[in-house]
């Protein structure tokens, strides 16, 4: 079996923190959010994975999984280019399917389902999975009639299902047929909703499964937040591999390799990454702080910390910090160069 996971966008509503790379990369709870995915799709006995790549720096992504060995998994690369669409990004990968059916998973998803055996055992053109949510004109939805799907809109303007798919597909060859013939969308994309319609038009059977309960669709500040505090929650184990001096180290909290603690006390769920150095400042629950940073007389809570960060004298919460940057409280004013789309409060 084969798997296909999507690696593009531009990740408008993440930015400035997409400027320079792809949103799936951006870790949570010690991993970069496309990693949650494949681990997902590797421990279900899936190890072919097609990676589709956008346009937003798709070499990071290339080094930063290679060929998939160290994962356990093995990885072809595909290129989309510019975004034209989520049935446009799997017609791409039609020439290197071998087998009849494959998985599709968005790559900046969360979803905590594991049942992908009887998922792809569908007998028709298709398989769906759905959640109920609130705010259904935020996604593709799916409308059931007599316990079949009966139609998919992207977005809906009007309230007609509250069922939204949330991105994981199965699907026969036959969708590349479909997606042949569709056209763009008032969004100018080939909708991934538009191509399962067709299929339901030709009369194919697109079958369906519920999920309960919690997941994900990691496209803003807010969702990266409660997505890491979810992972934390359901996967953070107690190890310390680093250097613990004078510190308090309470619950569950991962310290990774070469990472020093210091006069400090830190409260689980938490992940502390290689090479970080924590000196006389509390971490608090629900905080995933990256490699190579450094934190100095601070208290940090329910935040995400990225790579080689440097915060000193600051107290933050529900806060998410891009890699590179520094947050240094001033003996008097506020000192502050702001990207844009950003939001900052001192």
């Amino acid at each position: 079996m084969q798997a296909v996971i999507l690696h593009g966008g531009q990740g408008t509503r993440l930015r400035p923190l997409t400027h320079t790379g792809p949103k799936q990369l951006i870790k949570i709870a010690g991993k970069p959010v496309s990693q949650w995915v494949l681990e997902q799709i590797r421990d279900s006995g899936i190890r072919d994975i097609i990676i589709i790549l956008g346009d937003n720096n798709p070499n990071k992504v290339v080094e930063y999984y290679g060929d998939g060995s160290s994962l356990g998994v093995n990885i072809t690369y595909l290129y989309q280019g510019k975004a034209r669409g989520l049935a446009d990004a799997v017609y791409r990968v039609k020439d290197v399917i071998t087998e009849d059916k494959f998985l599709v998973y968005l790559g900046d998803n969360i979803v905590p389902y594991d049942d992908f055996s009887s998922f792809l055992s569908f007998k028709g053109s298709a398989s769906i999975l759905l959640a109920k949510v609130d705010n259904p004109n935020r996604f593709g939805v799916a409308v059931i009639k007599d316990g079949k799907v009966v139609k998919l809109v992207e977005k809906p303007k009007e309230a007609i299902s509250d069922l939204a798919l949330v991105g994981v597909y199965a699907f026969t060859k036959e969708i590349f047929e479909v997606i042949e013939n569709l056209k763009p969308s008032w969004r100018s994309e080939l909708e991934i909703t538009d191509a399962i319609q067709g299929l339901i038009d030709k009369g194919r059977e697109v079958e369906y499964k519920i999920i309960d309960g919690w997941w994900k669709d990691t496209g803003t500040p807010k969702d990266i937040l409660e997505a890491n505090s979810f992972l934390l929650d359901k996967y953070a184990e107690r190890k310390i591999k680093g250097e613990v001096k004078g510190s308090s180290i309470d619950g569950r909290v991962f310290i990774e390799e070469s990472a020093l603690v210091e006069n400090s006390t830190i409260r689980g769920p938490a992940f502390i990454g290689k090479g970080s150095k924590i000196v006389n400042s509390y971490i608090g629950p629900f905080t995933s702080l990256g490699d190579n940073c450094v934190i100095e007389n601070s208290e940090i809570e329910y935040s995400v910390i990225l790579d080689n960060v440097r915060i000193e004298g600051v107290s933050m919460m529900d806060s998410l910090i891009g890699n590179n940057s520094n947050v240094i409280r001033g003996k008097k004013w506020t000192k502050l160069i702001i990207g844009e789309n950003s939001r900052v409060e001192v």
